[in-house]
């Protein structure tokens, strides 16, 4: 019975995908590597696992139509968030630059200017990403841009990237004690329930740090004192 179960856990839903991914086309052995990385199993434990957290500040939330403007990575490792492996990456798109966003996250097209490609940012992010499970808040912005990246530059379509969202996570914790209807649950008002000091918002790479410490705090509340797997966890991302 138990075998059963664990077939129909989407994090073995998502190995399936992987074990027959094949994609019709030549694609960077970068990106191959990241995406047929054998899934961790269910009952591994959260803190034996690395995780990288991701963060786009984009000219809008439509991934067909708008940029990606800066991208900030940062790792966890082994349950501490590694500053030192923190990535901070400009894209070469000045002359996108909408002047409502220029407001918002105060990218201007000087600071773009000396930036990298698209191709260059996402490669690194490949090569970060090997052999680790991918964190953002609200994860579908970023799943989407990477997503269309994939697609228009490579022609590839449902990547079986593994995501864990801590916005899903913190709306299933809010759900739990019926608090769904008043709950805020953006990244800093998320933050601002379990105390966690306030960030400059808007900034991917502070954005990215802010949601590797929102993980682990989640982390413990899920499973005060005891192990949390990754099972558990990747249920609460879908």
């Amino acid at each position: 019975m138990k075998a059963l179960i664990n077939y129909f856990h989407p994090l073995e839903r998502l190995q399936r995908k992987r074990d027959s991914f094949d994609p019709k086309c030549d694609i960077p052995d970068v990106i191959r590597q990241v995406v047929t990385y054998p899934c961790p199993q269910i009952t591994d434990s959260v803190k034996d696992l690395d995780f990288i957290v991701l963060d786009l500040e984009t000219t809008g939330f439509d991934s067909v139509n708008d940029i990606i403007l800066s991208i900030g990575w940062v790792d966890i490792y082994r349950g501490y968030a590694d500053l030192n492996s923190s990535v901070h990456l400009y894209l070469n798109n000045d002359l996108h630059v909408k002047p409502e966003t220029a407001v918002i996250n105060h990218i201007t097209p000087e600071m773009l200017s000396q930036g990298v490609s698209i191709d260059e940012a996402m490669n690194r992010f490949f090569e970060s990403a090997k052999g680790k499970i991918i964190v953002a808040h609200g994860c579908v912005m970023e799943k989407n841009f990477i997503e269309h990246y994939l697609y228009k530059t490579y022609g590839l379509e449902e990547i079986p990237l593994l995501w864990v969202d801590t916005l899903c996570i913190e709306k299933k914790l809010g759900n739990a004690i019926a608090q769904q209807n008043e709950l805020d649950l953006t990244l800093s008002g998320t933050r601002e329930r379990y105390h966690l000091p306030e960030y400059n918002g808007h900034n991917a790479l502070a954005d990215a740090i802010s949601t590797a410490e929102l993980l682990l705090v989640q982390e413990k509340r899920i499973k005060h004192k005891c192990n949390v797997t990754i099972g558990q966890l990747y249920k609460m991302s879908v």
